[in-house]
């Protein structure tokens, strides 16, 4: 699967219909036909492109019909993901309105790269999330060094 990595943060704005620019540097890598639905750890919006996105629901197509627990996952991914999006021709896409108040997007928002797709932040909550970060940098390279060495 070979794709351009997102790096980076960009502040930006929701306007009033919940419709936000993409910035300049992620619209190539995005591509056409991308999934917005909820991040892993339901904090934040997530935009995946095609191909990455289709590596989920490969995922998901293995869950087994009966059991109850898969399903749940599944079927609550599913309930808020919203695929076939676009880019209009102001660069612009909507964030879907079930996805912004589970989030709780406010106008201001904070796009953030993660090398395989992108995350949408209400930009106080990932402020405050960044600062945290920060002052565990240390132990969180350690962590990723010892649990994922090369």
């Amino acid at each position: 699967m070979a794709h351009l990595a997102f790096s980076g943060s960009f502040d930006h704005s929701l306007d009033g219909k919940g419709r936000v620019i993409i910035p300049a540097s992620f619209r190539e890598a995005l591509g056409e036909d991308f999934t917005i639905t909820i991040n892993p750890t339901k904090t934040a919006v997530a935009i995946y492109p095609k191909e990455v996105w289709d590596v989920q629901l490969e995922r998901l197509s293995h869950i087994n019909p009966m059991d109850k627990i898969g399903l749940q996952y599944e079927r609550y991914l599913m309930s808020v993901s919203f695929s076939g999006n676009n880019i209009d021709a102001q660069g612009r896409v909507l964030i879907p309105q079930k996805l912004r108040a589970k989030i709780g997007l406010t106008r201001d928002i904070v796009f953030v790269g993660l090398n395989h797709y992108i995350e949408i932040w209400d930009a106080d909550v990932y402020a405050k999330f960044e600062s945290q970060t920060e002052e565990d940098f240390d132990s969180l390279v350690d962590y990723v060094y010892q649990k994922y060495p090369t």
